[in-house]
């Protein structure tokens, strides 16, 4: 049986407030949550601090991490400074390549430094051909990390691909990478998620604007398994 995952991406959303308002909730429905999906929580660097991690009930992953070291690099987040806080480190989303200009190299090299780091990276592709870069750049990712397919023209638009062309894009994947879990994001909601996560190359789900509403979120974990 292949895992299932739900990712919950917060973006450039929510301060303490919100973000403790959303964590009560959440925390109020543990015993709700199946065992069978992996939940990673991936929210922004400054509300880690809310979540306890003896006690969360999920795993917790940051939305980027820098492709340096420690050091005179101001702003930046190395992979070092959050290991042991996170097991999850999101590269390469496709906001970050749009609007940040981020290149595949800059990708390949936050990747390594997240797997020296110990820390799991899900690197987001939107093009087969940034799958083929991944592979130049860490040619056995498969085993070290997972990917998470975005379709450009689903983020934000509240309509999500077909269930069926993700999955044909996941299986090209996975011919590329090798036996890698491919997760699909692209307006992911409570009542389109088991379409995505039935599919055969299809190991989860990442979720954006969703994900900023707890009872939603945890509709979606629901409906995931």
């Amino acid at each position: 049986m292949k895992n299932v995952y739900v990712l919950g991406n917060w973006k450039s959303n929510k301060n303490p407030q919100e973000a403790i308002a959303w964590r009560d909730i959440y925390l109020q429905h543990t015993n709700e949550l199946p065992k069978t999906v992996k939940v990673i929580l991936c929210p922004a660097y400054h509300h880690l601090s809310l979540f306890d991690l003896s006690t969360f009930p999920s795993l917790l992953g940051v939305q980027d991490i820098s492709s340096f070291d420690t050091g005179a690099y101001t702003g930046e987040i190395a992979a070092s400074m959050v290991k042991g806080i996170v097991q999850y480190a999101m590269i390469g989303h496709s906001e970050r390549r749009k609007y940040l200009l981020e290149t595949d190299e800059q990708v390949g090299q936050k990747v390594k430094k997240a797997i020296e780091s110990g820390i799991i990276p899900v690197v987001c592709i939107s093009d087969i051909e940034q799958a083929k870069k991944l592979c130049s750049f860490i040619p056995d990712y498969a085993g070290k990390g997972l990917i998470l397919y975005e379709t450009l023209t689903a983020i934000g638009s509240g309509q999500a691909g077909t269930p069926e062309s993700a999955n044909a894009a996941a299986k090209e994947i996975v011919d590329i990478l090798g036996a890698v879990e491919v997760l699909y994001g692209g307006s992911v909601v409570p009542e389109n998620v088991a379409r995505f996560t039935s599919q055969q190359y299809i190991s989860g789900v990442g979720v954006g604007g969703a994900s900023l509403n707890a009872e939603k979120f945890i509709k979606i974990i629901t409906n995931a398994s």
